[in-house]
């Protein structure tokens, strides 16, 4: 399916020049900040050095000519060079300083006089107003949001990420807390035989049991192995849901189901040890019910750490039988941080990353942005609004007399004009107001504001000044704002806004009454509002800024050079914390952790929200109809049913590679969750000793094509009929917390790639990204003028071919190790392959084979295609040349199964 990535007309701008260079080869254990970081970084700076390249403020183009300048009519204030303004432009509209300048409390005289010394009046400057700003005018104005809410305090508009997690997992309202995803709310207990435990989505681990579980339980094995055999081996799945990955896993352990050796066995099954850490109470006791070991704790928590341990140090080896003292061996000890005797050695995670809060940025492209400044980003808050009489209906229900309702309602409506009106009253709500109708409302003026800055193709401006010129002076824009304005007066009329604790407040007192809260939540609206970026949020974010400063500078050039006024970014400030909570868990002697989700790379989600402003990066999952019973339109907007459905998001796989490398981990491999599977034997020498590993595969002999068996393998266009590949489908990312010696990848296939600087050379396009963000760099240095070329029928054909290439570089694995598990490695050698292809009866013989396994999930012309295209690559022994990247992933697979690192061999049993 296309992306849609429209050229925006306005305004007439030069394109910043920026080619996509040919990739280096980079294997996965290469520094996520590579060394093209630094020439990435300072393409940027260049393109804002220069004045042709970069996203001009409107005011440089209109205000200033002949002896009219900048210097000249800004260094003062409105009444210092009064020839400056004849009435066609004034000081507001075309000075950076403008909005310095209050009254007669701050004038230009009292700050920046020459009695006042080289630095002006210290008393006047603080926070974004400076001398070089107001004296000067030589520094970037204060934003129009920033101005806008420059008298007022936002502690009350809801920050996005506590939203996200009250409604999710608070203990008034939460989804998961109150027991909403779970069948009955949470009410009665599911039978350990019992997989579908989930009110309204099911999982792979209980869709594909007890074969997923299984096939993680050979990942695990293999890591025990590479960590030497590591007595105890502790396992810690974060989010375990239902459980029933650690019941299968366990299971699988026990029963020997992966076919070990009986020596190796009895050793791996002794020092094997699994530990749940859950968040949710009500998901906590059905795991529990279910025999597993299940302790309290949050995954964005570093705090979570010692209660972990302190379980993992209360193992049945370590307490012993009933009425015996807890043993005091090392491994029974609980420490603050993880030790070499009592760390966890591997971290789990399934579908929990996308839980973790998210954040929604704003970085503007106009002027001289800074990617490391908090002053060049905003982030957007939620506002509660509700009409008067619903309220006041609300709080009779809820027993409130008549005098406690009218007084709770007069402080809402004072925190609504004192807030709002104050921001209407600013130099940018005047603004609006002269050209709406007299009497808007302040909450229509306030939030027209921050709805336009989502119309991405007005090129909605960041500086203040720029913005009352706009207003005043754009008609389009101006236009736009009226009919905005028109509809939310409407809208509002008689509204009040609730403050965040008077919402937190009414969400507590409806708790135990789903009827009155499913009514509350048809009655409210939310609106989402741009703010300045706290200093608190500021020194969250600042190893985020860092970390990809080189990735927001390539999207920050491509995007300005098209004409788009910002980019738009979704940041999980608890992925920091995530990882610096395994990294206590996993303790000095190092480990793995390796989470499955769906998502994608950094730049490839920045696409998607970038080129949608009412994208949050939120979503919500399918609800059978009869859980909607009584709730409003839940899937037109996120926030509507808070509490009462689940969200989910798209997980930046970039981000917490980046947050472990910080922390001196490498990346060991990152790639659709399928590649996880080895169907082929493995053969291992470590110390001396010899493993003979079995494959293990989802689709069994004779087994189920199901829609959950397509979605693993990755042959998601016909998963559900509707055609539609997800490039944000589900990944896999192992990263390791290196000990004393660095583990080989217990994982023989081929990594994609987390940055787009390191895509393997050997693919001609990148199917793990949007298509046209791709494709447009790929057609030379000047975006603008590709995107110029596209037409409707390339536009479509991308989307096809993209779709397709996403699917075959899967399958193509797929084909290599299937071929290896039945005839062994010399089955993918270059002579062998050669032959095969020279005479018409073996190619049919292995054509028919293939079929047999593949033919029904991906059909006759795709399995022909694409194994033909792996053999003659596998043949020419070509690797440098650029092709097809299923053809790169076969040749690759073959490889690394068969040569480097190898080890692969003959299954040994029927396939």
């Amino acid at each position: 399916m296309p992306w849609p990535l429209p050229l925006l007309p306005w305004p007439v701008l030069v394109p910043a020049h920026g080619a996509h260079g040919a990739h280096g080869v980079h294997g996965v254990r290469d520094s996520l900040l590579a060394r093209d970081s630094i020439e990435s970084v300072q393409e940027w700076h260049d393109s804002l050095a220069d004045e042709t390249a970069a996203l001009r403020d409107i005011s440089s183009d209109v205000c200033w000519h002949a002896g009219f300048t900048k210097e000249r009519c800004c260094r003062g204030d409105p009444s210092t060079t009064k020839d400056c303004w004849d009435g066609s432009y004034s000081f507001g509209e075309c000075c950076p300083n403008a909005d310095c300048w209050m009254g007669e409390t701050f004038t230009y005289d009292f700050c920046c006089a020459d009695r006042h010394g080289p630095e002006g009046n210290q008393a006047c400057w603080s926070g974004d107003f400076t001398h070089q700003l107001c004296c000067l005018a030589n520094a970037t104005s204060n934003s129009w949001a920033d101005i806008l809410a420059s008298e007022i305090e936002t502690e009350q508009f809801y920050q996005m990420d506590d939203f996200y997690t009250d409604a999710q997992y608070g203990d008034e309202w939460g989804y998961y807390s109150k027991g909403h995803v779970l069948l009955g709310g949470g009410k009665g207990g599911q039978g350990q035989e019992q997989t579908q435990q989930f009110a309204h989505f099911t999982t792979y681990p209980m869709a594909l049991s007890p074969h997923f579980a299984r096939v993680f339980c050979r990942l695990l094995f293999i890591m025990w192995v590479q960590l030497h055999e590591r007595a105890p081996f502790r396992v810690v799945e974060m989010g375990a849901g239902s459980g029933q990955l650690a019941y299968d896993t366990q299971q699988c352990v026990r029963t020997n189901a992966l076919g070990l050796a009986p020596a190796v066995w009895r050793r791996w099954a002794a020092a094997f040890e699994y530990t749940i850490m859950e968040r949710s109470p009500a998901l906590r006791k059905r795991q529990q019910s279910r025999g597993l070991r299940s302790v309290a704790g949050d995954a964005q928590s570093t705090g979570s750490c010692k209660s972990v341990l302190a379980a993992l140090a209360a193992s049945a080896a370590c307490t012993g039988g009933e009425g015996v003292d807890a043993l005091d061996a090392p491994e029974c000890r609980a420490n603050e941080r993880g030790t070499a005797e009592a760390g966890a050695s591997v971290v789990l995670s399934n579908e929990l990353l996308d839980a973790f809060a998210p954040v929604k940025l704003r970085f503007s492209l106009y002027g001289k942005p800074n990617i490391t400044s908090c002053r060049s980003w905003q982030e957007v808050r939620l506002v509660h609004t509700i009409t008067q009489e619903k309220l006041r209906t609300l709080l009779h229900v809820l027993g409130y007399s008549e005098d406690a309702a009218e007084g709770t309602i007069s402080q809402v409506q004072g925190w609504t004009d004192a807030t709002f009106c104050a921001m209407a009253n600013t130099t940018i709500g005047l603004e609006v107001q002269q050209q709406v109708a007299a009497n808007t409302s302040c909450l229509a003026i306030t939030f027209s504001l921050s709805e336009l800055v989502n119309h991405l193709d007005l090129g909605v401006p960041f500086a203040s000044h720029n913005m009352r010129m706009r207003i005043r002076k754009d008609t389009k824009l101006s236009d736009r704002l009226r009919l905005i304005t028109e509809r939310l007066n409407r809208e509002l009329e008689t509204s009040v806004a609730l403050p965040r604790d008077v919402y937190r407040q009414v969400r507590h007192q409806l708790r135990d009454v789903p009827d009155l809260e499913a009514d509350f939540l048809h009655s409210v609206q939310t609106h989402l509002f741009p703010v300045s970026i706290t200093k608190e949020r500021c020194d969250d974010l600042e190893w985020w800024f860092k970390a990809h400063e080189a990735r927001i500078a390539k999207l920050a050039l491509f995007y300005r050079g098209l004409g788009y006024p910002a980019l738009h970014l979704v940041v999980r400030p608890g992925e920091d914390n995530f990882i610096d909570l395994v990294d206590c868990l996993l303790g000095p002697t190092g480990g793995f952790k390796l989470s499955l989700d769906y998502g994608a790379n950094f730049e490839g989600l920045a696409h998607s929200l970038s080129v949608d402003g009412d994208n949050d990066g939120i979503f919500v999952p399918p609800i059978p109809h009869e859980l909607m019973e009584g709730l409003p339109e839940c899937h037109n907007f996120w926030p509507k049913c808070a509490g009462r459905i689940d969200w989910t998001t798209f997980v930046d796989f970039t981000n917490l590679a980046a947050a472990g490398e910080r922390r001196g981990w490498r990346t060991v491999f990152y790639g659709p969750q399928n590649l996880l599977e080895q169907v082929s034997r493995l053969n291992l020498t470590l110390n001396g000793n010899s493993y003979s590993v079995p494959g293990y595969a989802v689709l069994q002999q004779d087994g189920w094509v199901s829609r959950h068996v397509k979605g693993w393998y990755g042959r998601e266009s016909d998963m559900d009929g509707t055609g539609v590949q997800r490039w944000t489908s589900f990944k896999a990312l192992l990263l390791e917390k290196p000990s004393a010696k660095e583990a080989q990848s217990p994982i023989l296939f081929p990594s994609w790639h987390l940055d787009t600087r390191l895509t393997d050379p050997c693919w001609s396009f990148d199917p793990s990204t949007v298509p046209l963000a791709d494709w447009i760099p790929r057609q030379g240095k000047d975006s603008h003028d590709a995107l110029t070329k596209l037409t409707d029928e390339i536009n479509q054909k991308l989307g096809r071919q993209y779709a397709e290439g996403y699917e075959e570089t899967q399958l193509a694995v797929r084909l290599v190790d299937f071929l290896v598990a039945k005839s062994g490695c010399d089955a993918v050698r270059p002579a062998t392959v050669a032959a095969i292809l020279e005479r018409p009866g073996k190619w049919e013989v292995l054509r028919r084979r293939l079929l047999n396994k593949w033919g029904e999930m991906w059909g006759e012309e795709t399995v022909t295609r694409v194994a033909r295209g792996i053999l003659e690559r596998l043949a020419s022994g070509e690797e440098e040349e650029a092709t097809w990247p299923f053809a790169c992933a076969g040749q690759q697979a073959a490889m690394l199964l068969c040569a480097t690192p190898g080890g692969a061999s003959k299954a040994g049993s029927r396939l």
